[in-house]
């Protein structure tokens, strides 16, 4: 007569902490849904606000032979409004003779946008800008996610495509 008793009681006891573990699980997510919504209502003032700087690296073509090492320091690129700083490195294939950058090699941007626009897509914005730089035409599509990720990819008339990877930051 006992074994059932203790086999009820075993019982009772599970089906007690399944309750509590789906409390728990529901306050989890219910929190985490609080964090993301903050995130994204954070990335969304700093992206439509048209001032932001992205700390960026670059990504190397997997086609490109590269003897040495790639610099993985972030480089700052910032945009306001209209126009566009900072400095990138680049490798790859190009026509240009010579670079307008003093790191000998890349992207040196003290340019203004002549079109840029800001979409949202889901979560996540695009936005895309037109630079007339020295010498080239740049279309440049950055990527921002809703968690701050950033993902730059800047078409040349005159290099290879060159892609970028960073996060989303405050401009200073």
């Amino acid at each position: 007569m006992k074994t059932p008793k203790i086999l009820l009681f075993i019982l009772v006891l599970c089906l007690l902490s399944f309750d509590a573990m789906a409390q728990s699980r529901a306050e989890r997510r219910a929190i985490q849904e609080q964090r993301d919504s903050a995130l994204r209502a954070e990335v969304a003032q700093i992206v439509e606000s048209g001032n932001f700087s992205l700390a960026l690296i670059f990504v190397q073509a997997r086609d490109v032979n590269i003897s040495g090492g790639v610099p993985q320091d972030p480089r700052i690129v910032t945009i306001r409004n209209d126009s566009i700083f900072g400095e990138l490195p680049f490798i790859g294939r190009s026509t240009v003779s010579v670079y307008q950058s003093t790191s000998g090699g890349g992207f040196s941007f003290q340019d203004p946008i002549q079109t840029g626009e800001i979409t949202r897509r889901n979560r996540d914005f695009l936005v895309s800008l037109l630079v007339n730089h020295p010498g080239e035409s740049l279309n440049i599509t950055i990527e921002i996610g809703f968690t701050g990720e950033a993902s730059m990819v800047i078409r040349s008339n005159r290099r290879a495509n060159a892609r970028y990877i960073g996060v989303l930051q405050p401009a200073r």
